[in-house]
């Protein structure tokens, strides 16, 4: 995997909610706070972090999200000094999550790990903000997507890659129930895949899900045919049989998928990953952001946590405040341009 080590610069529990207090300290006189500012602003400068940061992840415990957030951030944690707490707050395609994140304080106690949902679900009507309501702190992992379908469709319709699926598809529109979330990543990568082969995004029978952790139950359940997984949490499921995976969403094979192919082998020419990176409340400290930014950096170097990272499926992809700035730019305007044709 070249493209791996290019890349390469540098568990799950229980919900944890809770609320941190505000940390500060008194002023007389004319003394500002560093914490806190004049009138609760808050301003650079000052010993940070003196208290654990949360992560908030916007999905159930469980899913790729959650996983791989985890992992980064238990050895993140150690350069940052503070604990790292991650806390999922899942619901509405990963809104509530999002929303609680951008009202929140913006001193850097609490952080969004986040991917491209945040485009998806604004450009999808579900929200009415997106990526450019937070600070971007840094991109930290790339995920190629993997559509797949049930056993017991696939032996039932002989659909074993995405041209036999296409096919069926197109014989048979509306009738092949599909799990998804609306507005969120996956929604997405389904409607840019048939898209890209010439078939109406909307041929499917959508059913939505909060996150894949439930699309995955339904689909070995047979209460759906099929869904867009991960290898990160979509891996026993392949191992046992039970979910079979189409092809995979990007320009080269997961070595620990290597009979898998690419869309772009098999005639679809289309790649996309799930990039997970960190945003901020707007209006974060310019120098709390670059804190944050330096601990994942010195844990993506990490040749333990990159060995982990790529056996879950993902790229580490470290990418720093200012590039993963314009990145964000580009992943929204792809999603826009797609963003009518995923009305369904």
């Amino acid at each position: 995997m070249k493209k791996i080590r290019k890349w390469v610069t540098a568990a799950v529990s229980a919900s944890l909610l809770f609320s941190l207090a505000a940390c500060g300290s008194s002023s007389t006189g004319n003394e500002t706070s560093a914490e806190t500012g004049s009138e609760n602003e808050i301003v650079a400068g000052g010993d940070f972090p003196t208290k654990p940061v949360r992560l908030v992840i916007p999905y159930p415990p469980g899913g790729g999200t959650d996983v791989l957030f985890r992992l980064v951030a238990s050895y993140a944690e150690e350069h940052l000094g503070q604990t790292i707490v991650p806390t999922n707050m899942a619901g509405a395609t990963a809104t509530v999550g999002s929303r609680h994140v951008k009202d929140a304080e913006p001193d850097g106690y609490t952080v969004l790990g986040i991917h491209q949902v945040a485009a998806t679900a604004y450009h999808t009507g579900i929200v009415d903000y997106g990526f450019d309501a937070f600070d971007p702190i840094m991109l930290m992992t790339s995920t190629p997507h993997i559509p797949a379908v049930s056993k017991k469709f696939s032996e039932e319709n002989n659909v074993t890659d995405v041209p036999s699926f296409i096919e069926y598809v197109k014989a048979n529109p509306n009738e092949v129930t599909w799990a998804f979330t609306t507005g969120s990543e996956d929604h997405y990568t389904i409607a840019a895949m048939l898209d890209a082969a010439g078939v109406d995004p909307g041929s499917l029978n959508y059913v939505n899900y909060d996150g894949t952790g439930p699309q995955y139950a339904a689909l070995v359940a047979n209460q759906v045919e099929g869904m867009t997984g991960d290898y990160a949490s979509g891996k026993g499921y392949i191992e046992d049989g039970s979910m079979v995976p189409l092809g995979m969403v990007f320009d080269e094979r997961n070595p620990f998928l290597p009979e898998v192919p690419t869309l772009i082998e098999q005639g679809i020419d289309f790649a996309v990953t799930i990039d997970r990176g960190v945003l901020a409340p707007k209006g974060t400290p310019a120098d709390r952001i670059e804190i944050i930014n330096d601990a994942f950096k010195k844990a993506l170097e990490d040749p333990e946590l990159q060995r982990q990272i790529e056996e879950l499926g993902s790229f580490p992809n470290f990418m720093p405040t200012s590039e993963y700035e314009l990145h964000l730019e580009e992943l929204n305007n792809r999603m826009d341009d797609l963003a009518e044709k995923m009305q369904f």
